[in-house]
């Protein structure tokens, strides 16, 4: 029962981001198709203001995803009990998807100032990526073992691990 509730806790966190980020997109494809958001420029004549304020909306919509991924930890490690630091882990894919989504939606931004230098924009986001799968890279290696039991328990109780009706699975068979 423990696990259903996580569950429906985890469900409501995701409905909840992803009706703030449809929000924060809806707001973000109404300025950019504004007439005079795309022709009116911000700072030089190399950026329109539309492009500026696309940008604060998806820096917005980082900052929801990045603190999703800190509100569904805690169910995560319930649910994923088998796996110490799952929270963690998810933090860590949830930041690599925080930083793939940055990477396409600041580019518009910071292109006409770094003309010639892309590269160091590209670097700096495969740096950063590189870091947060590393890092989950490790976590999963930390956990394998008790990954690994998790499995063979699951394998030699015919599907349901040992220790399974107490956090809220059923071993009974006859209903299938």
């Amino acid at each position: 029962m423990v696990k259903k509730e996580l569950l429906w806790d985890l469900l409501i966190k995701s409905v909840k981001m992803l009706v703030a980020l449809f929000t924060l997109f809806t707001i973000a494809f109404f300025v950019e198709s504004l007439p005079y958001s795309r022709s009116l420029p911000f700072m030089s004549l190399k950026m329109p203001v539309g492009v500026f304020l696309t940008a604060v909306v998806s820096l917005l919509s980082v900052i929801i995803f990045i603190k999703f991924g800190g509100e569904i930890s805690p169910s995560v490690d319930g649910i994923l009990d088998f796996m110490p630091g799952a929270g963690r882990l998810a933090r860590s894919i949830v930041k690599v998807l925080a930083l793939l989504f940055s990477y396409y939606a600041f580019q518009d931004v910071f292109s006409p100032f770094i003309e010639g230098y892309e590269w160091a924009y590209q670097a700096l986001f495969l740096g950063f990526t590189l870091f947060f799968l590393a890092r989950a890279g490790l976590q999963v290696y930390q956990s394998s073992e008790e990954i690994s039991r998790f499995l063979v328990a699951a394998l030699r109780s015919g599907g349901a691990p040992a220790g399974a009706e107490k956090n809220g699975l059923s071993t009974d068979r006859t209903g299938e």
